[in-house]
């Protein structure tokens, strides 16, 4: 770029104002130097040999080669001035010695301008751009300084701006180029500031020891600022400041101060939108996601739905994803059905995973930062970034806690007394006499069992505390090319459950290895993680047992030896004690890679290539041995099973980065393969001889097996350009076209994209004076559309297997088709609006956002129920079925005091999410008809209108269609002449968390409280079920179940007790669980994390070789306060393994 002054010495007055009025802008002095960014710095070299050359010309080409501009008064260098150069590879500030040598011209370097002038009017040129008095060299009093600026993991800066304070006013020097550079002259004494966005500024004197160095390297603290905190994205990083989407960010420390083994626990309440259910205390069991709402609809209706975001680690996508990684039955792997809720669970592939080794967690959550994935990313995306090395010294970080746990909350059951009670007043109510015998009126605990007996089954199963240990060690350092980090760990996990032998172990290595060469061209990083873990676990069913009678008899032998009956009456159905004696191993192996080639072709133009591989195997043993079984029926058995995910994935892609004006281009082109596979198998044996052979399929007489195989195969190309002008006004575009082969023939290929734009209006100048105290304001919105090919792989074709329960014919074996085929079915569609509002007030210490969002899926992908005739129960299909979800997300940020010793922060976010059925052609008569209604959340149960327990009859009563009161409703919708109404609405109606982190000194101290509100099955939905049912069942209940009625006249919870199964009562409960009276409120807050550290006096550890440590407790589940009646409000149900309460004790220190 060049320019051509007029004969006047300065610029028009007007121009004149505008620059040095943006020049001095400094909070946008960063911005604009990145206008810039093709510059090399003076280091950088000149090529240019020509024997008649015009002065114009040559600096036109120096411009091209550097980016240097050249300003000049045109009657100063007249058009025939030619020179005749000789420059090889040769340093920018040599060069120009040599040109301007001979020549009646003088040249100063100011930043990025050279300024070309008659030597007795290059002063009127500096004044008219407001620039310094002092030229950047040819002064003999200074010293070139090579100057390169670093990131914390000392990779180069591009366009840190530098400033000189030693003059009254601040003035601007330059901007490093690419590779972090910039060359200056400067004298000793000289006060330097270094600034760029997202670090925190630094300030410095050149001193005599930096002059004689020559070259100079600085390392930039990252910015604690919201705003300019590096937020990782789709394909690259961005900053809060100049994003148009929604991303959230979970930073290393916010994981750190949780006491938990699994990251996603980490995450819960620390995101807006993003959506948990965690259900169980075991240790390793799998938590769920879910971001801004449920987009879909299934065929089986038995239990809601519940859509998982993608989880991409490092780059490559995770291989298990959030799947259960185990197949075979232990104490994690049950699942209930509580009120419309599944309570599926399973083990976590996620515990091969540590958290000490993350450095962050984004969640994108819309279209203008999902749409670079594609249909992988339609119901949002994890992004998981582990840590890296850097430069410096060797460091070696040591950490290790010891945590002790206990369930965080129990529940109050009846004591002997009350529960007897409870059963005699259930025959009484029916008018019959229990009896000692087998029959309808059996009480054995009424007559057989003692009546002074008493057990804490809860304290018995839940009741002790359990400890975990965890180890992490890290070694990292390197040179300013070659950084390392290396890290291994190890965590044991104790079951809060009886028995010695169960844990959750866990060991892993992660690496990370980056290289750029000498000319900083080439650059390589290298990632590894690796985890194995082994969960020891007694059988499913344990856990049940909380609910036993008081008064059973034991269930032990002096000897400990298993007890199956007592006077007479079987104890099998109570046996505790068998399942721990049931034996579930389950290993497993995590292994991640992934390898990055990136190159540099010039000065903004970069080519690289990721490259992952994921992979996650499963190895499990289950024993049930005829020691844990009735010797009246012994049948020992086993089963083996192995399950592996494996993801490979291969992305080129090409990025550039230039400047036009005042605007900032970024640009990237990519494509994608991905190969996902996945294998299970499993092996069930029985007739073993004795106990000894279930180690091997081997000592089986009877076998049988399983098998299933699934490859899916999955190709895109992408881009996405982003602008931004004047740093005010940002614009950002992605298109992408995904090919599946979850789709036939016509169907593989669909296209999706979004627009974003963002307005900082707080840049502009009416707006900064209006309202000075608005530090800064943005709008920004986007819309865009992505697809969903989530399903089952090649459904568009027929499957058979051979049939093993049918012998063979003449040496062949028969086989059967095994779906309905529909080659006819593609891809879902969604789309997805987002807008967004950010305010910062007195300079950023108050950070507020509101978004709004509304997400619309159709063309949804279902297996459509058939009826018997067809020969199968389903077929995949599209339905013009359209779910829309809705809702607000509130977030604050505020530095409330920060002073020298104290200092005090908040975080708050809330979400609001309102989910709907939009559409659905012919709902009335489809299979729907009873699971969906148009207008209401896909998650509303068709429930019974409850009035309460009727004072004179002691019966649940409900309203009819009507309106009339009855206890025997009709079954089905108002819409089809049932009583049955669509107004029961499991949504979460609100969520959100609250931190405060305070420091004093050496003192932090951090608390955060998570918070939710839905309604959700009570106590009275689980009891009433027919295991559980007040004196009908031989099972034990809360205390609050004591609040039943008795005689008319009587305001009571419960109805009525009867001890029989077919009886008005009867009727009246079954009618019960399928109303409103089943389900509460449930209203929660939760002391979610408590972390308290102190750190350690420097002086006494570096006498023993230390350089820092900090001793700290962490807390997880410390306090809840909910109206939630019984039982935790997280779990809704009463025989779930209890979520844990955990304190850590630990100690960390540097090397």
């Amino acid at each position: 770029m060049y320019k051509i002054f007029t004969d006047s010495d300065v610029m028009p007055l007007r121009l004149h104002q505008k620059v040095l009025r943006v020049m001095r802008i400094t909070t946008l002095l960063v911005f604009i130097t990145f206008i810039h960014v093709s510059a090399s710095g003076l280091a950088q070299e000149v090529t240019i040999t020509n024997t008649h050359i015009s002065l114009r010309d040559l600096f036109r080409e120096i411009n091209r080669q550097t980016g240097y501009d050249f300003l000049w008064s045109a009657k100063s260098i007249p058009p025939s001035t030619a020179v005749s150069v000789n420059l090889h590879r040769q340093n920018l500030s040599v060069a120009l010695e040599q040109i301007f040598s001979d020549l009646p011209i003088a040249y100063s370097v100011e930043g990025q301008k050279i300024i070309v002038k008659e030597k007795s009017v290059i002063g009127a040129i500096r004044d008219a751009f407001g620039l310094s008095n002092r030229s950047s060299f040819n002064t003999p009093a200074q010293n070139a300084i090579t100057f390169r600026v670093l990131d914390p993991e000392s990779k180069p800066l591009r366009g840190a701006s530098f400033s000189s304070l030693s003059s009254k006013n601040t003035t601007f020097l330059g901007v490093t180029n690419a590779e972090g550079v910039l060359s200056l002259s400067v004298s000793s004494g000289d006060r330097i500031r270094v600034s760029f966005i997202g670090f925190e500024p630094y300030a410095f004197s050149i001193t005599d020891d930096i002059l004689k160095m020559g070259t100079f390297h600085l390392s930039l603290k990252r910015s604690t600022s919201n705003l300019d905190q590096v937020q990782v994205i789709g394909y690259g990083s961005d900053t809060k400041r100049f994003s148009v989407g929604s991303v959230s960010n979970v930073t290393a420390e916010q994981i750190e101060n949780q006491p938990v083994t699994n990251v996603l626990l980490a995450l819960q309440g620390q995101a807006a939108g993003l959506a948990m259910n965690a259900t169980s205390g075991v240790p390793g069991s799998r938590v769920q996601l879910q971001i801004r709402g449920q987009n879909t609809i299934r065929g089986d209706a038995s239990f809601k739905p519940y859509d998982q975001p993608l989880f991409i680690i490092d780059g490559t996508p995770f291989a298990p994803q959030n799947n259960n990684i185990s197949q075979l039955s232990n104490l994690a792997t049950g699942s209930s059905f509580n009120g419309g809720i599944s309570q599926s669970i399973g083990m976590s592939p996620f515990n091969g995973i540590n958290p000490m080794d993350i450095s962050s967690v984004s969640i994108l959550k819309d279209a203008d930062a999902t749409s670079i994935y594609g249909t992988q990313g339609s119901n949002g995306v994890v992004i998981i970034t582990t840590k890296r090395g850097a430069a410096g010294k060797t460091n070696f970080n040591f950490t290790t806690n010891t945590s002790f746990n206990t369930a965080a909350r129990t529940l109050n059951l009846m004591n002997t007394q009350q529960y007897l009670q409870v059963r005699k007043d259930a025959f009484a109510a029916d008018g019959t006499t229990p009896t000692a015998s087998p029959g309808p009126t059996y009480a054995p605990d009424l007559f057989i069992f003692d009546q002074n007996k008493y057990t804490d089954w809860q304290k018995l199963l839940f009741g002790n505390t359990s400890s975990n240990s965890d180890f992490h060690g890290s070694l990292s350092g390197g040179t300013l090319n070659n950084t390392f980090l290396v890290s291994a760990g190890y965590t044991k996990s104790n079951y809060n459950f009886p028995g010695d032998s169960y844990s959750n172990n866990r060991m892993t290595l992660h690496s990370a290895l980056h290289h750029n060469s000498s000319d900083n061209h080439f650059s390589i990083d290298l990632i590894t993680d690796y985890g194995y873990g082994q969960n020891n676990s007694p059988g499913f069913g344990g856990a049940q047992k909380v609910l036993l009678p008081p008064n059973l008899p034991d269930l032990l032998d002096a000897d400990q030896n298993l007890l199956w009956s007592y006077n007479g009456v079987s104890l099998s159905s109570y046996q505790f004690y068998s399942y721990l004696k049931r034996k579930v191993l389950l290993q497993n192996y995590n292994l991640s890679n992934t390898l990055r080639f990136s190159y540099k072709i010039f000065s903004g133009l970069n080519i690289s290539v990721n490259m992952g591989q994921s992979r996650n195997t499963s190895d499990e043993r289950y024993q049930n041995p005829a020691a844990s079984q009735n010797p009246a029926y012994p049948n020992p058995t086993a089963q083996f099973a192995n399950m592996k995910y494996q993801s490979i994935n291969i992305e080129p892609q090409i990025d550039y980065t230039f400047t036009v004006g005042k605007g900032e281009f970024a640009a990237l082109l990519g494509g994608s393969y991905k190969k996902n596979t996945s294998n299970s198998n499993s092996l069930s044996g029985t007739g073993y001889a004795n106990d000894n052979f279930l180690g091997s399929i081997n000592g089986a007489s009877t076998v049988s097996s399983y098998d299933r195989a699934d490859i899916y195969k999955y190709s895109a190309g992408f881009a996405r350009l982003k602008y931004i002008y004047d740093h005010k006004y940002i614009v950002s575009l992605t298109g992408r076209r995904d090919g599946s082969s979850n789709f036939g023939l016509g169907h593989q290929f669909g296209n999706f994209g979004s627009v974003g734009a963002g307005w900082i209006f707080s840049e502009e100048k009416a707006f900064k004076i209006t309202l000075p105290f608005i530090s800064y304001g943005k709008l920004s919105g986007s819309y865009g559309t992505s697809g969903s090919d989530g399903i089952s792989s090649y459904q568009y074709q027929a499957f058979w297997q051979p049939v093993g329960y049918v012998p063979a014919f003449q040496g062949n074996r028969p086989n059967l088709p095994i779906n309905f085929y529909n080659p006819d079915y593609s891809w879902a569609l969604k789309k997805s609006l987002n807008v967004a509002m950010d305010l910062g007030f007195f300079n950023d210490r108050l950070l507020l956002n509101a978004t709004f969002y509304r997400n619309r899926e159709g063309n949804q992908l279902v297996m459509y129920p058939l009826a018997i005739q067809a020969g199968f129960s389903s077929v995949l299909q599209n339905m013009p079925a359209e779910v829309q979800n809705k809702g607000w997300e509130f977030s604050l940020n505020s530095t409330n005091i920060k002073g020298e010793d104290f200092r005090w922060t908040t975080n708050f976010n809330i979400s609001f999410n309102r989910n709907k059925l939009l559409s659905f052609p012919n709902l009335e008569t489809s299979s729907y008809s009873t699971q969906y209604v148009i207008g209401e959340p896909t998650s509303v149960i068709m429930s019974y209108r409850y009035k309460g327990v009727n004072s004179s009859s002691g019966l649940f009563e409900f309203y009819n269609k009507d309106g009339d009161l009855t206890s025997s409703p009709n079954y089905g919708l108002f819409s089809k002449g049932g009583d049955q109404l669509p107004i029961t609405n499991l949504e979460v109606k609100y969520m959100g968390g609250i931190g405060n982190a305070f420091s004093y000194k050496r003192v932090k101290l951090f608390l955060f409280f998570q918070f939710a509100s839905q309604m959700a099955p009570n106590y009275l939905s689980k009891i009433y079920q027919s295991n559980y049912q007040p004196g009908r069942a031989i099972s034990n209940l809360p205390v609050a179940a004591l609040d039943y009625w008795k005689e008319p006249g009587d305001h009571t919870t419960l109805q009525r007790l009867s001890a029989s199964s077919s009886s008005a009562a009867a009727d009246a409960i079954s009618a019960f669980l399928s109303s409103t009276g089943a389900y509460s409120d449930d209203t929660y807050l939760r002391l979610k994390t408590m972390s308290l550290s102190y750190s350690l006096p420097e002086t006494g550890l570096k006498k023993i070789g230390i350089k820092n440590g900090s001793i700290f407790i962490n807390a997880q589940n410390l306090l809840t306060f909910t109206n939630y009646k019984v039982g935790d409000p997280e779990q809704f149900d009463l025989t779930a393994v209890p979520l844990q309460r955990t304190v850590a004790i630990g100690l960390n220190f540097n090397l």
